[in-house]
């Protein structure tokens, strides 16, 4: 007969019995058990197997316990710990075995691993938390947010920063993925964030243009997961656990200065995590990726994509069109339409529908800067860019002597730049002197010019605004606020003695001139 176990129900059931009064041999007999586990149930020298209490191995003791829990509450996985640790003293499978003996409350709930074909997808995400990096010469904090990707048969983990998630980084952190890989996967499983899914659907989702152009140039379909469901892309979602949780605990006492640094950094852990052996695979994720994942990918396209951001502009009366703070021209026939605007990382190219009407290279100053090509503007135009600035110099010349000065420092500048606002200086200063009169305005033109000059800030809005002002002092002048004191006034602070006698002797006609009066 197979010996029975002391469970907790028996136990408690021989303890009840006990404290009833029951003898020995009856509860022996009634229970199937012996009179000596029942006496040593009576004496506490037995315990159930649940609630014994065996004993520590030697190697606890040499571990600082509460410097492990607080490292655990920080995030940190515990395979890195023990290899910081307890690596000399114990293997890693007795070392979580006794600890979630000794902390049951820690112990992780079992999951289900799902099952991929090579190449099948690929899951892409951004982590949840930023890294900081410092500037050193403005001393600002700046936030880096993290792209993470993992394919879904071998689980080799890609990772990137950048300094925001606007389509351009988006776009780019794709491409340097695919280029990690060598290959691109059937399938890309992005998130439903704005840049790469513009409406949310179940079945049939809209996914934004710049990002299904990119899909196109690799031939990968996007399959965006689901809103709120996590699960559909489960494999970056732990991949971005242990990449964060290692980038911390392996950077902890780090400090960042730059975002390329932080992309070596990261480089170094995830070359780390794709090399350390895959507890369930048996192998590392590189080496499950290049004996059986890599040749099942697509080949990479034989141009290099170019990552674009489309915009759209109206061609203006001008013949530019406005893009990022500059200006960039196109033919004048096409002008008041609307166009597409693809910004490239060098160039920028115009198109009317799927006809591409320029490419201009492009320009990063963001200062209004005008790049043109002279066969975009009419004949007559040529003509009009010749002969205005002649005609508003030669109009400034007999206005002010100043804003002569200034069109010809604005004309060398850059004439087809500052045309229209030369016009409107010329058009506010003519509305002055027929309101005023050639004096009071001169005197006004000369006032405006010196403070926009001041403050560096020539505007036609601001120019007429100075103008207005300076025609509301001249007709309604401030009374003068200079404090003139009577000195005759006794209660005033220095004021008495020989003052005061010669005040008297003011107001006083004197006895000699009063016997002079005649009767």
């Amino acid at each position: 007969m197979a010996r029975r176990t002391l469970t907790v129900d028996r136990h408690e059931e021989i303890k009840r019995r006990l404290a009833d009064g029951r003898g020995l041999r009856e509860i022996a007999s009634a229970l199937g058990c012996s009179r000596r586990l029942v006496r040593q149930i009576r004496d506490g020298e037995r315990l159930t197997h649940e609630t014994a209490a065996s004993p520590d191995p030697l190697w606890m003791s040499q571990l600082e316990w509460p410097v492990i829990i607080h490292e655990l509450g920080l995030g940190h996985p515990m395979k890195f710990i023990w290899e910081e640790r307890a690596k000399t003293l114990i293997t890693y499978p007795n070392f979580w075995k006794q600890f979630y003996r000794k902390f049951p409350q820690y112990r992780e709930a079992t999951i289900t691993a799902r099952e991929f074909e090579p190449a099948e997808r690929v899951e892409v995400d951004y982590a949840g938390d930023t890294i900081e990096w410092y500037e050193i010469k403005t001393g600002e904090i700046h936030k880096a947010y993290i792209f993470v990707a993992g394919l879904g048969f071998s689980q080799l983990l890609f990772a990137w920063a950048a300094e925001d998630m606007k389509s351009r980084n988006w776009l780019g952190c794709h491409r340097r993925m695919f280029e990690y890989y060598g290959g691109v996967s059937h399938v890309t499983v992005p998130d439903c964030l704005k840049t790469g899914v513009v409406k949310c659907h179940l079945y049939d989702p809209d996914l934004n243009e710049d990002y299904a152009y990119m899909a196109a140039h690799f031939s990968t379909a996007i399959v965006p997961a689901r809103v709120r469901k996590p699960k559909d892309k489960a494999i970056v979602e732990g991949l971005v656990k242990i990449l964060c949780r290692y980038f911390r605990f392996r950077f902890r006492r780090a400090r960042f200065t730059s975002i390329a640094e932080i992309n070596r950094a990261l480089m170094v852990c995830v070359e780390r995590i794709n090399d350390q052996t895959h507890r369930r695979f048996g192998v590392s994720r590189r080496e499950r990726f290049e004996k059986v994942e890599k040749a099942a990918l697509k080949p990479l396209p034989s141009t290099e994509y170019d990552g674009g951001e489309w915009k759209s502009a109206k061609l203006h009366a001008d013949c530019y069109v406005s893009v990022d703070g500059d200006y960039y021209s196109a033919p004048h026939i096409h002008r008041h339409k609307s166009l597409r605007i693809k910004l490239t990382e060098h160039n920028i190219e115009i198109f009317l529908n799927l006809e591409r009407l320029a490419i201009h290279p492009r320009c990063r100053q963001k200062m209004g800067m005008r790049i043109k090509i002279r066969a975009h503007f009419p004949a007559n135009s040529v003509a009009f860019y010749e002969a205005t600035p002649q005609k508003l110099l030669s109009q400034s010349r007999f206005i002010h002597p100043d804003l002569n000065t200034l069109f010809l420092e604005l004309f060398n500048a850059d004439v087809y730049a500052h045309i229209r606002r030369a016009m409107g200086l010329v058009s506010a200063c003519t509305k002055e002197i027929s309101r005023s009169g050639q004096a009071l305005a001169h005197d006004h033109i000369g006032t405006a010019i010196a403070t926009m000059r001041r403050y560096n800030r020539i505007r036609t809005p601001y120019f007429q605004e100075l103008l207005t002002q300076a025609r509301k002092q001249s007709m309604n002048p401030q009374p003068s606020r200079e404090i003139v004191r009577r000195t005759g006034n006794p209660f005033l602070r220095y004021v008495g003695g020989a003052a005061l006698q010669a005040t008297d002797e003011l107001s006083v006609p004197s006895t000699a001139a009063q016997e002079n009066l005649p009767l």
